[in-house]
């Protein structure tokens, strides 16, 4: 299955980036084509697949710049796998996981999904991972970039910072259980970025996520609506006081739950997103086993 023979969906919502990025994927790609403002990410991602006219299509997200590497790749199909997640760097901390990285999706698989809005099972209510053939690999082909606005900044990493702290999906009894590599993302998101154009808003939306999550009754199915979470920003970001919110909630953190978080100023900020790439770029020598991808160029 070569990327070149798939139809491309770029889908996008509300991203103050998402038209530069969508120039720029059909530069690398005239075929893609384009969904935007769907409300619910379910309804979004079955739109795509009713617009592809291929058994297999590939997603973009609205804040994604693809790499065009990506582009030159094929797959070789495996049982039992319907959909092909891949890493994207995070423009802000480094970060390369499932995270905004491009997607190939089987169409008869997410037409007949239910997550999101449209979950019968806990576990999908707010994320697609969770699903039966959904698969990600460790190969990174794009950068996600979701620093444009101190807003977008703040709600990606308020969604991760509820996300990294979930049990397959599902708040846990005792944050205990948590896969650690997934801690270890939510420490990166929570600390690392203030070296960045609008970092510290990634940094402030983190905290904050873990905060509304662990230390309220806030009901955290709700971090896949963006119309709640534009009211949590615009109800409790206080814009002359971004660091001192940061470093409270690291207090209310590290109380409730017992983990520790750092908070690093521009130049520390700069030296871990660096320390933290040259590890990325030494795994991203050592794939898979599983690789089913390769270059056709």
């Amino acid at each position: 299955m070569k990327i070149q023979d798939t139809d491309i969906i770029f889908i996008s919502y509300d991203e103050p980036n998402c038209e530069l990025n969508w120039a720029d994927l059909k530069h690398k790609a005239p075929w893609a084509q384009r969904v935007h403002g769907v409300k619910g990410s379910d309804n979004a991602h079955k739109e795509a697949a009713n617009k592809s006219r291929t058994d297999w299509f590939v997603t973009i997200d609205g804040d994604n710049c693809v790499y065009y590497d990506f582009f030159d790749m094929s797959i070789d199909e495996q049982d039992n796998i319907n959909a092909y997640s891949f890493c994207g760097k995070n423009s802000v901390n480094g970060l390369s996981y499932g995270n905004g990285g491009p997607k190939i999706w089987n169409k008869e698989f997410v037409l007949n999904m239910k997550t999101h809005e449209a979950a019968e099972d806990d576990r999908a209510k707010v994320d697609f991972c969770w699903e039966n053939g959904y698969r990600n690999f460790p190969a990174i082909f794009s950068e996600s970039i979701i620093n444009h606005s101190p807003y977008q900044a703040w709600r990606a990493g308020f969604r991760e910072g509820v996300k990294m702290l979930l049990l397959n999906g599902v708040k846990p009894k005792d944050l205990k259980e948590i896969y650690w590599h997934n801690i270890h993302r939510f420490k990166v998101w929570a600390s690392v970025g203030s070296h960045v154009n609008n970092g510290n808003y990634a940094i402030l939306g983190a905290r904050m996520g873990a905060y509304f999550l662990n230390c309220t009754d806030w009901d955290y199915v709700n971090v896949r609506d963006f119309d709640e979470l534009k009211k949590i920003y615009d109800d409790n970001v206080n814009h002359d006081k971004i660091i001192s919110s940061i470093k409270n909630y690291g207090k209310e953190i590290k109380q409730s739950t017992g983990i520790h978080l750092a908070y690093f100023d521009e130049d520390q900020s700069q030296y871990m997103f660096e320390i933290y790439d040259d590890a990325v770029n030494l795994g991203q020598t050592y794939y898979s086993k599983e690789k089913p991808w390769k270059s056709i160029s």
